[in-house]
């Protein structure tokens, strides 16, 4: 059976966002996360640590300790942070798979709408099943809604989303109470 994205832990530079800002001012930072697998609660331990110029995540989990080199990029607004896979690809995300940490392509993973025939009536029918149900999992994930009388970027692109995979029930109530707020000043 084909292992899915949406069925793996996911080690990302977003869940470690505040780590990796402290390794890229040189600070000593280590960490556990609370994770899912193989269908049981388990712990994984991490820590950054320094080798020449070299900055490595040490992730502990199972029986051998993997180490993961990051590696920064310079942008115009400041400094990212990556995780580099085995395979040598920069990545935000690796994702864990029998035991280790490894970029999609190196682990063999597929989203779960690739495994559905969207040509077939029924396939059309899961496939835009399944895109809804992302959608409403991403609207229970959106916290704050407005901000200063207006909706968020945030909400407003996932309003977007479901105006183009039909859920227009939504949209339609999200633009009556602008409206109403909007009347109401």
């Amino acid at each position: 059976m084909q292992t899915l994205i949406e069925d793996s832990f996911i080690l990302s530079t977003n869940l470690l966002k505040k780590d990796l800002r402290k390794a890229r001012d040189r600070e000593s930072t280590e960490g556990t996360l609370n994770i899912i697998y193989d269908n049981k609660p388990s712990i994984l331990d991490y820590k950054v640590e320094y080798s020449g110029e070299e900055t490595y995540l040490d992730v502990f989990f199972d029986i051998e300790p993997q180490r993961i080199l990051l590696s920064e990029y310079e942008l115009t607004f400041g400094t990212r942070t990556y995780l580099t896979c085995g395979c040598g690809t920069r990545t935000n995300a690796l994702y864990l798979k029998l035991g280790f940490f490894a970029c999609r392509k190196c682990q063999k993973l597929n989203y779960r709408s690739t495994t559905i025939n969207s040509k077939s009536e029924h396939g059309r029918f899961l496939y835009q099943q399944s895109k809804r149900l992302k959608l409403m999992d991403m609207r229970e994930s959106i916290g704050r809604i407005f901000y200063k009388s207006k909706y968020t970027k945030r909400f407003m692109r996932w309003l977007k989303l479901c105006d183009q995979s039909g859920l227009f029930k939504e949209v339609k109530s999200a633009n009556d109470l602008m409206i109403a707020i909007d009347n109401s000043k």
